[in-house]
């Protein structure tokens, strides 16, 4: 079954100032689908916090573990991806009165990776480097404005995480039609209580676990305690990116990118904490795709300050994370690729597998 998601917190270098293949078939050749024999994937955000006193709510680093224990716990998360909900972004969205109807301006960057080498046709790296979500558009625009969050309780969030999971669906249906991916819309668990799931069970305010998705169900999983501890029900965009977010690994395991992933680590396993970063990135490109696409209703609309802000400072690893521990990217990787793929408007904006190093750390 192996171990359950790791610690999923925010892991800003300080507050935000508004808040106090297997190859299934000839070798070489990669074909999209989970390796036979292996447990589910959990997904999860499986990196330590490293903020100074009093930030998270004072949530400390956990101990670190040494020997085998830590090198099988690390390796069970790379393989499996995280797909934390690493909350990457905590943009707040929430907001108010603004005119719905005008388009937010398009600011900071804007690039659209291109692939510098030619790996063998049929490969997984190929299939990361070249896969087809890359030229699916972008997502249909969404009538989706922000249900309450009230004071944070079981019932208000779970309005607020259903409002937002039927508009990720209907955003993201589409594309995956498109891709001949007919598949069922993945499933919502908002507990309160311990939980049972393939990727492990789970009780509230275990460890830092904020939210994660789980591959062997194709379920999401969010701790209603959790999230208001961390964030309260005041900061929206929080709420908002962290479903966006482990939206975007549903995205990669329907496209077939997370199991092309586990592939090629494993003729690589070199590249497993880099090919970690670049997969939670392009995750959170994903989930600034999807902002884009709901920005008039949610609405967006005169708060790009704010996303900015946030989207930079809120979410990923700081610099003083230990370099064998950098899963996510920094901080400001995530707001570069959330914005990124918020300005881009399509899926193009998220090859972060083609993506200069610099722009992955």
């Amino acid at each position: 079954m192996g171990p359950p998601p790791g610690v999923l917190p925010p892991p800003q270098a300080a507050p935000w100032p508004g808040q106090p293949g297997q190859f299934q078939g000839r070798p070489g050749q990669f074909q999209p689908g989970p390796p036979q024999g292996q447990p589910p994937y959990p997904g999860q955000w499986a990196q330590p916090y490293y903020g100074g006193p009093g930030q998270f709510n004072g949530f400390q680093p956990p101990k670190r573990r040494g020997g085998a224990t830590r090198l099988i716990l690390f390796g069970f998360a790379m393989l499996v991806i995280v797909g934390g909900a690493l909350a990457a972004i905590s943009v707040i969205l929430t907001g108010g009165d603004s005119d719905t109807t005008a388009q937010p301006e398009v600011t900071g960057p804007s690039i659209v990776p291109t692939p510098t080498s030619n790996p063998q046709k049929g490969s997984a790296e190929d299939y990361l480097l070249n896969a087809q979500i890359y030229r699916s558009g972008a997502l249909p625009e969404q009538n989706c404005k922000a249900a309450s969050l009230g004071n944070g309780n079981l019932a208000a969030q779970k309005v607020y995480y259903e409002k937002l999971f039927s508009c990720l669906n209907d955003a993201w249906r589409p594309i995956f039609k498109g891709l001949g991916e007919d598949k069922e819309d993945p499933g919502l668990v908002v507990f309160d209580k311990p939980v049972v799931t393939p990727c492990g069970n789970f009780a509230p305010l275990s460890g830092r676990v904020l939210a994660f998705y789980c591959y062997g169900n194709s379920v999401m999983y969010t701790d209603v305690q959790q999230m208001n501890k961390a964030f309260g029900p005041q900061q929206d965009l929080a709420y908002l990116m962290t479903i966006a977010h482990e939206y975007g690994h549903h995205v990669q395991g329907v496209t077939g990118l997370f199991y092309a992933r586990a592939a090629y680590l494993q003729d690589h396993p070199d590249k497993k904490l880099e090919y970690s970063r670049r997969n939670e990135l392009q995750a959170s490109c994903f989930a600034g795709v999807f902002s884009k696409a709901v920005a008039s209703s949610y609405p967006l609309s005169d708060r790009m300050s704010e996303f900015r802000e946030q989207s930079s400072n809120s979410f990923g690893e700081s610099p003083s994370t230990p370099a064998d521990e950098r899963t996510h990217g920094l901080a400001t990787s995530q707001g570069f690729w959330i914005q990124n793929g918020f300005n881009i408007t399509e899926t193009k904006a998220c090859n972060t597998y083609a993506a200069r190093s610099d722009l992955v750390q």
